[in-house]
């Protein structure tokens, strides 16, 4: 790798990225690693912890939709700040302290009121995600963005694997509060971890509004956006939403719940890695399609489970089906995008799928608390055929020589 002379970011152009040195890519990766990490750490217990502060699933939904609710409505603003500073890495600070504070407030709350609170924090902090995206694709020319966004998927889903799987065990061994103390704790050091990326502030003037509105309405971008909400809708609904509580319902212990969120990660970090590789072979919306009909059969069968290894297994199917769609959908939302102005597409494509993180667990606790669990199941299922049939329809295919290579 050549030696990174005096930064680690610059406009990405089709024929020279820049290229980061050790030091800077690997500090990247592990503050990615522990940026997740403290965003999730909790979240195999967050859903049962508010039921047992007294939740109705509708307050659980808002608990765990709140969380989508703030990353719609500041991730592009945020990104349209980023590219007109030309810097990026104050926001990964930013996203390391908002944890922090997310973190000690989940720990601290009397009440599933104040959880939803400090949840919105966590959406700030959440938030933050479009300029670690874009830094990290500005290190390849961008009809390889699919690839980046790969790799950042691979480890945000190997962070998950590592911290649901401790998160059980620490709220089994310690108590559900504990998962909150301990996500702080990966917060600070994760802050630690940025502090050796550098970065070069990019001199541009700074976008007109016609030249920001010209990107919020790029075709290619609204498409891919518009499925991936969906696709959160029904994610966000099911396994952050209620596969947690169905599962305690039938009797899983804390640690199982962490088990079950590893099962449905490890396939999902899996297929992020090779995704692209699919594609490839059935095009775009053809492979979109077909990850999002296994999410859809996989939702749809949960409320015949009565068997808590069996619940395992279909989630682990529907996380294979998220890796295939999720990090695909992530790069096809900027390869059209010039550089300069791919964090404020960023911000648009994260902001429209934070609708469906928030409207998919607030719709789904209403329909569980009027019609039960089963029937919020269904109404995520019927989301993810509507998606995979929007997607086959509209997204459109590479061009020939771009997907020959």
């Amino acid at each position: 790798m050549s030696k990174f002379v005096a930064a680690t970011e610059q406009e990405t152009t089709n024929d020279s990225p820049m290229r980061p040195d050790r030091l800077t890519i690997w500090s990247f990766y592990v503050g990615v690693f522990l940026y997740w990490g403290a965003l999730y750490v909790y979240s195999p217990i967050l859903s049962v912890y508010a039921e047992s502060l007294g939740a109705t699933f509708t307050l659980i939904g808002i608990v765990v939709g709140t969380y989508g609710l703030v990353q719609m409505v500041l991730r592009i603003p945020l990104g349209i700040m980023s590219d007109r500073w030309g810097r990026r890495l104050p926001f990964l600070y930013a996203g390391h302290f908002f944890n922090i504070v997310g973190c000690l407030g989940l720990a601290l709350a009397p009440t599933a009121t104040y959880l939803a609170v400090f949840r919105g924090v966590l959406g700030i902090s959440a938030a933050t995600w479009v300029a670690f995206t874009v830094l990290y694709a500005s290190y390849f020319p961008s009809d390889e963005t699919p690839k980046a966004m790969g790799i950042m998927s691979a480890i945000n889903g190997l962070s998950l694997i590592v911290v649901h799987l401790a998160g059980g065990q620490i709220a089994e061994s310690w108590g559900m509060v504990t998962t909150f103390y301990a996500g702080a704790g990966l917060a600070v050091i994760g802050f630690l971890s940025t502090v050796p990326i550098k970065e070069q502030r990019v001199t541009r003037t700074p976008p007109t509004m016609r030249q920001i509105w010209r990107i919020m309405t790029h075709p290619a971008l609204i498409v891919v956006a518009s499925v991936t909400a969906l696709n959160h809708y029904a994610f966000w609904a099911t396994t952050f939403g209620f596969v947690p509580v169905y599962a305690d319902d039938l009797g899983a212990s804390k640690f199982t719940l962490g088990l079950i969120g590893v099962v449905s990660l490890v396939p999902y970090t899996l297929a992020s890695l090779v995704n692209h590789r699919f594609a490839q072979r059935l095009g775009d919306n053809w492979a979109v399609f077909a990850g999002m009909m296994i999410m859809a059969a996989t939702t749809f069968v949960v409320p015949l489970i009565q068997d808590i290894p069996l619940l395992a297994v279909s989630q682990g199917i529907n996380g294979l089906g998220r890796g295939i769609v999720y990090p695909l959908l992530m790069g096809l939302s900027i390869r059209e995008i010039s550089g300069e102005d791919r964090a404020t597409a960023m911000g648009v494509f994260q902001a429209v799928y934070a609708i469906g993180m928030f409207v998919g667990p607030m719709t789904a606790g209403a329909v569980a608390d009027w019609l039960g669990l089963g029937g919020a199941f269904i109404l995520s299922g019927g989301v993810s055929v509507f998606a995979a049939i929007t997607a086959l329809v509209l997204i459109k295919q590479k061009p020939a020589e771009q997907a020959a290579m």
